[in-house]
């Protein structure tokens, strides 16, 4: 029923909790196209000072969750604005599960799961 009945779009700006980090992701555009890459923007917050943290290798992962089409990964980079940013290509339309690492020096790696559906 899914192929019949499109989902709703995924919200744009995506937020959520990872050990002691605040992870916001923005999709542009939204929905994304199959046709051309998306680029996602996260930004990371420690939770307990609330600074932008601008020392972490961020990774994104993006696996089809409909469909074995393995996973592609690509580490964003640092902008001058405190986020870091990437551009993803969604290969097909449908729901995709989008993992966010976040790796910063002597603490432990931390992960966040959102869903991006691409049109």
């Amino acid at each position: 029923l899914t192929e019949v009945i499109p989902r709703s779009p995924s919200a744009q700006i995506q937020t959520s909790q990872a050990g002691p980090y605040k992870i916001t992701m923005q999709v542009n555009p939204n929905p994304p196209s199959t046709t051309q890459p998306a680029t996602l923007a996260v930004q990371v917050v420690h939770s307990s000072s609330l600074q932008l943290v601008t020392n972490a290798r961020v990774t994104i992962e993006s696996t089809m969750e409909t469909m074995d089409m393995g996973t592609d990964s690509a580490d964003a980079h640092v902008q001058n604005n405190g986020t870091y940013s990437v551009p993803v290509q969604f290969s097909m339309s449908g729901p995709w599960q989008v993992r966010i690492l976040i790796s910063v020096a002597g603490s432990k790696a931390e992960s966040a799961v959102f869903e991006v559906i691409a049109r």
